[in-house]
């Protein structure tokens, strides 16, 4: 009895105190903005409330769940049966697309913590000339001045374009400079009117360049007949020349050549301004002669090579790398890239982990 007596005391200690908090009331806890205007940048809402306790109540912080919602609240003690407002707003500009937010209120209130929430979609604003046709060309704008790096195989051709307009007040002709054989590039429309758009269409014949791999080709506008060499009227063409190894047949596949190294990456140590020559094997675990299309180095490895072209099933060849350090002051994890007629690994990725003696 004497037990029950106790807990009956302490639950009513506890509702007492219970009943002289302050109570916080929110009309709504979630607001829908439903859609709002990128080009409007702000937008706002407040949460009205009404503490319903019987003691003063104080709001401790308010806080968002991102930085592109800015809380704002009273800041004085709200008195039992009185109001207050917790004022959301959000930065919409550079956000297009629906959002939901938090903003969580702190306070001294039985619920200590109360999370309102923000909603909508923002539809964007309508972009720039500048923003649709970011690279500047003189008196011409384009989509881009680089190409993606496409897949092609030797042999075949590729076409793609870029979008251009003319933003100046007269009429613009362009033509193009230091164009390589393998590439054809038309104007269309030759010439723009002010403001009009066109685009540059871009024809890739991989027969008639000799290469394998990543390659990177630069040519040069020409407008209204002043040909300028930099970087400005600068167009770079990515490419990525593939074998195509499709129109092999069974037996054909089955003997193929087999690109078999014994290592896919080295380490060595020098020191600055020093040259030191590292090498790989390289077998052909293959039945037919394994043939080395290209050797493509990156810094830090001054030339690579094989003794051989052409290694005949079941031989064995030296990768030599030569590295030099004339321009290195740190460590540097480089590559050297062997492409082969290996129809399941054409491409091989030797890492070359440089350490530079301090």
């Amino acid at each position: 009895m004497k037990k029950l007596f106790s807990l009956s005391i302490f639950l009513m200690i506890v509702a007492f105190g219970y009943a002289q908090q302050p109570v916080i009331e929110f009309k709504v806890k979630e607001f829908d903005f439903g859609k709002i205007k990128e080009a409007d940048g702000l937008a706002s809402t407040v949460f009205e409330f009404t503490n319903t306790g019987v003691a003063p109540l104080v709001i401790s912080g308010v806080s968002a769940s991102c930085g592109c919602t800015t809380p704002e609240w009273t800041k004085e003690p709200v008195a039992a049966g009185g109001k207050g407002f917790v004022k959301a707003t959000y930065n919409a500009s550079g956000r297009p697309g629906p959002f939901r937010k938090s903003i969580t209120v702190k306070s001294n209130a039985s619920e200590a913590s109360v999370v309102l929430i923000i909603s909508g979609e923002v539809t964007p604003r309508p972009k720039t000339t500048e923003e649709l046709y970011p690279a500047k060309m003189g008196d011409i704008r384009l989509k881009t001045k680089t190409t993606p790096l496409f897949d092609i195989y030797r042999g075949q051709s590729r076409t793609d374009r870029i979008e251009v307009i003319n933003t100046s007040d007269k009429e613009v002709a362009f033509t193009f400079a230091n164009v390589p054989k393998h590439i054809v590039l038309e104007a269309n429309p030759s010439k723009l009117k002010p403001q009009e758009t066109g685009s540059i269409v871009i024809t890739y014949n991989a027969k008639n360049v000799d290469d394998y791999g990543t390659r990177v080709d630069a040519v040069y506008a020409v407008i209204n007949g002043n040909q300028l060499l930099t970087d400005e009227y600068k167009l770079t063409i990515n490419s990525n020349l593939r074998e195509d190894f499709s129109t092999l047949t069974s037996a054909q596949k089955e003997n193929a050549p087999v690109a078999d190294f014994q290592a896919k990456s080295v380490s060595v140590e020098v020191k600055k301004g020093e040259k030191k020559q590292v090498t790989v094997d390289l077998k052909n675990s293959g039945k037919d002669n394994l043939l080395i299309r290209k050797v493509k180095i990156e810094k830090g490895v001054s030339k690579a090579s094989v003794s051989k072209s052409t290694i005949a099933p079941n031989k064995t060849v030296q990768l030599k790398m030569d590295v030099d350090a004339a321009n290195l002051t740190e460590d540097l994890l480089s590559k050297v890239t062997v492409i082969t007629n290996d129809p399941k690994n054409p491409t091989s990725v030797i890492s070359v982990n440089i350490k530079v003696a301090k």
